[in-house]
């Protein structure tokens, strides 16, 4: 009635190995979701079962997200902003002091026509957020070739920051006014 497995004695151990494992696995599983379920960002691990009495943390917005409601630029044409984010800062709602701001923000931008996608990075800074850094960091300078320094934080002003430099630098844009010159001199 039942079928006989042969096992040899390798393949016990085998299997014995493979069970050891997923059980470590497991083990390390539930430990993992014990313990973020008690500490808060920033908090050392413990073995305590008291809740935390920060709020819980939610994410905020996509890169997808945050591009999303951006209103097609015409200075950009066809080409569309898919994400736009910071490295350290939720881009909405943005820092708690609008006045003190200084991260990276990355771009990815996209062309319809030829599936292109690429990608920019600019550091973004405002006067008290610069001084903040340069202090924190105890530098004398700081150097960054794409830099946009912006009064406060606003995001609408930071993605048409964004808009004027892709047209000012990219080539695409180059060539489209290369283009436009030929077909004005032409026209005479």
């Amino acid at each position: 009635m039942f079928p006989v497995l042969l096992v040899s004695p390798d393949d016990s151990m085998k299997m014995l190995f493979v069970l050891i494992i997923a059980g470590v696995f497991v083990l390390l599983a539930r430990l993992a979701s014990r313990s973020s379920s008690n500490s808060s960002p920033g908090e050392s691990i413990s073995d305590s079962d008291q809740p935390s009495e920060q709020p819980d943390l939610t994410w905020g917005p996509s890169a997808e997200e945050v591009a999303a409601p951006f209103p097609a630029d015409p200075l950009l044409g066809k080409i569309r902003i898919q994400k736009f984010y910071f490295a350290q800062t939720e881009a909405s709602p943005g820092p708690t002091d609008p006045e003190v701001f200084a991260d990276e923000l990355f771009v990815e931008l996209h062309d319809p026509d030829t599936g292109h996608d690429w990608w920019q990075s600019y550091f973004v800074v405002t006067p008290k957020g610069l001084a903040n850094l340069l202090a924190e960091k105890h530098w004398k300078y700081v150097h960054a070739p794409e830099m946009l320094g912006v009064p406060r934080y606003d995001l609408e002003e930071i993605r048409r920051a964004v808009v004027s430099r892709v047209v000012a630098e990219h080539e695409y844009y180059k060539g489209l006014k290369e283009k436009e010159q030929v077909e004005e001199e032409s026209l005479d």
